[in-house]
C-alpha cells in the first residue's frame, strides 16, 4: 500500500468538497471518470448520473444555495493494485436565502462508498453510492435566490 496512493485518493474527497462548496463544478472531471456511475440517496430522494454529467446535475441543485459546507471525514481505503475501494462519512450543510433575506438551513449526514481506478491522469472514482438518511431542515426547491457562483468571491479569486 503506497502512501502516495493513499494521499492521492484522500485528496479526491477534498477536491470534491472544494468543487461543490466553491461552485467550481469543472473540478469534478478530476474526481470522477467520464463514465462513472453515480447513485445518490439523499433525504428520501434518489438520483443517478454519470461522471460526465455530474457537474451539471449537481450545479442545478447547489445553485439554489447561498452557501454550502461539505465536511468529509478521512476515507477508509482498501487498495488492490490499480483499483481501490473507499468510504467516507460526510456532513453537508446547505444555506438557502429567501427573497426577503431569510436564511434556511438543510443539513444532511451520511456516507460515500466509492470504487476507484488509477488512470493516466491519476486516481478517479468510477462508481459512487452516496447514502444520506440523517437530515435536519428542508431543502427548498422553489422561491429561493439563485447563486450560480459563490456570492462573496471575485470572479477570478478561485481560479
Amino acid at each position: 500500500m503506497s502512501a502516495a496512493d493513499l494521499i492521492d485518493i484522500s485528496h479526491l474527497y477534498a477536491l470534491y468538497a472544494q468543487a461543490l462548496d466553491e461552485k467550481r463544478f469543472e473540478l469534478l472531471a478530476r474526481v470522477f471518470t467520464a463514465n462513472a456511475a453515480l447513485h445518490y440517496e439523499v433525504a428520501g430522494h434518489q438520483f443517478d448520473t454519470t461522471g460526465a454529467e455530474a457537474g451539471g446535475v449537481i450545479k442545478s441543485f447547489l445553485e439554489r444555495c447561498y452557501w454550502t459546507n461539505h465536511v468529509i471525514a478521512h476515507p477508509a481505503i482498501a487498495l488492490e493494485g490499480d483499483r481501490a475501494q473507499a468510504s467516507a462519512r460526510v456532513i453537508a450543510t446547505h444555506l438557502q436565502r429567501l427573497p426577503e433575506g431569510t436564511m434556511t438551513r438543510w443539513e444532511v449526514r451520511g456516507s460515500y462508498h466509492d470504487r476507484l481506478q488509477r488512470t493516466a491522469e491519476g486516481w478517479r472514482i468510477t462508481r459512487r453510492h452516496c447514502v444520506c438518511v440523517d437530515v435536519e431542515g428542508e431543502f427548498v426547491e422553489e422561491g429561493v435566490e439563485i447563486f450560480p457562483v459563490v456570492p462573496w468571491a471575485e470572479p477570478d479569486a478561485l481560479r
